[in-house]
């Protein structure tokens, strides 16, 4: 997987009332100084200094001291300071210059690696390669591969394939496979279909009767015929350019699956949510989760879970019974937003997420 590690622009671009209203609550604990490692993340960092990592743009805002405030590499030394009574962190000056604790090749390395929002090794296959189809129709206008001549069913990596449908030589391709169908657990409106993702060719010829050849360039799972094909974005249109905010004000929406098909998610982890941009999400957007509340009975005063209930009790003994408060468990961030649905990441976690939980604005 590669992608290009693009960091923030435009960190004075913070439209939200609401975290406009926050105040920069620091940790105990932060450091008056750091020095930028490889293998951080502007989120990590964040986390070093506030209690609150998504509104750390604001600990960026206005600093006299930064010409470009946005590129932060390994081995940048950061300091934190007061302006009109509020924390800033900045990049550490001396004599007017900017302080790097680097060796040449060092230097050279970081320049080249901005330091990201997130953990590129976590979303980047996610950017690059997974997709939703927006609706069941859309795979179906797709070319679809045909099979080989060796007469395979399952078909691996560095296999000749053909393919029904014009495709340009050179160009590579992802292969899917419609999978789980995606609908909304109270209205069973359609939010989308899961597009497995089985692995990439290259086109290598146009054939008559609208058919193409292609080489099997890599097989993340055995190819079937039937299986759809998609242009793969170039990398240099692939960025990690994520501006943390709190999310828009909305109705709750809740977790619809974990992608890596775990019962539970921690720290890092991926979750898939039921709100999109039709409800004006944007990659970015941090969300609360919330472990819905234990039901419970009362039989004669005696309360008991439900789950550990009888039947009898279930049935007889829990109506009107209030459920225990929902509880704020952890935060997602957004970072790729379909129509009705969107992928994030957990970063920070008291326990682990799970198929149903809430997820809300704060």
């Amino acid at each position: 997987m590669y992608l290009k590690q693009t960091t923030l622009a435009c960190l004075f671009a913070l439209t939200s009332q609401g975290v406009l209203a926050q105040a920069l609550t620091l940790k105990s604990d932060y450091p008056s100084q750091y020095q930028v490692r490889k293998g951080d993340t502007l989120w990590d960092i964040s986390g070093k200094y506030l209690e609150q990592p998504w509104l750390w743009p604001r600990l960026w805002n206005i600093n006299p001291q930064i010409a470009n405030p946005h590129w932060i590499y390994p081995g940048d030394v950061l300091q934190l300071s007061w302006v009109n009574g509020e924390p800033r962190l900045g990049k550490m000056v001396q004599g007017g210059k900017r302080v790097l604790r680097l060796s040449p090749k060092n230097h050279y390395e970081s320049k080249a690696n901005p330091i990201p929002t997130l953990p590129l090794s976590e979303i980047g296959p996610f950017m690059q390669t997974d997709h939703i189809f927006t609706t069941q129709q859309e795979s179906q206008g797709l070319p679809y591969i045909l099979g080989e001549n060796a007469g395979h069913i399952g078909m691996l990596e560095g296999a000749t394939l053909y393919v029904q449908g014009a495709l340009i030589p050179g160009q590579d391709y992802g292969i899917y496979r419609p999978g789980t169908v995606y609908r909304d657990k109270q209205t069973r409106e359609l939010l989308g279909q899961e597009a497995i993702f089985v692995g990439t060719a290259r086109a290598q010829a146009s054939l008559p009767k609208d058919r193409s050849r292609i080489l099997l360039t890599r097989s993340q799972r055995e190819v079937y015929q039937g299986d759809r094909l998609m242009p793969l974005p170039a990398q240099e249109m692939l960025s990690a350019l994520f501006v943390p905010r709190a999310a828009p004000v909305t109705t709750p929406g809740y977790v619809v699956e974990l992608p890596s098909k775990a019962r539970g998610g921690g720290k890092f982890d991926i979750v898939l949510i039921n709100k999109g941009a039709r409800e004006q999400m944007a990659p970015g957007d941090v969300l609360d989760v919330l472990r819905p509340g234990v039901r419970l009975t009362d039989k004669y005063g005696k309360v008991s879970y439900r789950e550990l209930s009888s039947l009898y009790d279930k049935g007889f003994h829990s109506a009107g019974r209030t459920p225990l408060p929902d509880e704020s468990i952890a935060r997602i961030m957004l970072f790729k937003v379909y129509d009705k649905l969107s992928y994030g990441m957990i970063l920070q976690s008291q326990d682990m997420v799970s198929t149903g939980y809430k997820v809300s604005h704060f």
